[in-house]
């Protein structure tokens, strides 16, 4: 008796302690929907990319509402987390703004199917600095999708907003250019 046991314990430890240890799956990078833009890295639900050398904060803001309108997008709010700390009067030099972008219809497509996808609306583009480099960061829809339940029509459409938030953070990224 003792020998089955030992038999299936030690095999069945081994693996439980090969799982706990071999450390995360290695990370798929797939190409971005949009040509000129960095790699989809699938195991992560943030897209990040460097915001061109010279182009001000003010120019990243054009270019997210000139973008999100040619791509039938509405910005519908934005917050400046800067001039907010500000004007409490806490210092700080970082400039931070989240930018919320929505398309009305993919976003009604989207909560018809998967009502809780609301729970990520709208889209944020977010502008930030890091080591004295300017960047935009987002999460994607497509991964976010990731923790609801299996849909076509979904995840065709959070495919598209992946796109078109993409399309925005380029030209943002670009200055609006």
């Amino acid at each position: 008796m003792m020998n089955i046991l030992k038999t299936i314990f030690v095999p069945a430890t081994l693996l439980c302690s090969a799982l706990l240890f071999c450390g995360p799956a290695v990370a798929a990078n797939i190409a971005a929907p949009v040509s000129g833009m960095p790699a989809i890295n699938t195991s992560t639900p943030l897209y990040i990319v460097n915001v061109q050398k010279g182009v001000t904060p003010a120019q990243i803001k054009m270019g997210v509402q000139s973008g999100a309108e040619a791509e039938n997008m509405n910005l519908v709010g934005s917050l400046d987390v800067q001039q907010g700390l500000k004007a409490r009067g806490i210092k700080n030099s970082q400039p931070y703004v989240i930018y919320e972008v929505c398309n009305l219809v993919l976003g009604a497509k989207i909560l018809k199917t998967t009502p809780e996808f609301g729970a990520f609306a709208p889209c944020k583009i977010v502008m930030y600095e890091q080591g004295g480099q300017l960047k935009l960061m987002t999460y994607l829809p497509t991964y976010a999708l990731r923790y609801f339940p299996k849909n076509a029509e979904s995840a065709k459409v959070a495919k598209e907003l992946d796109r078109q938030i993409i399309t925005v953070m380029k030209q943002a990224a670009a200055g609006g250019l």
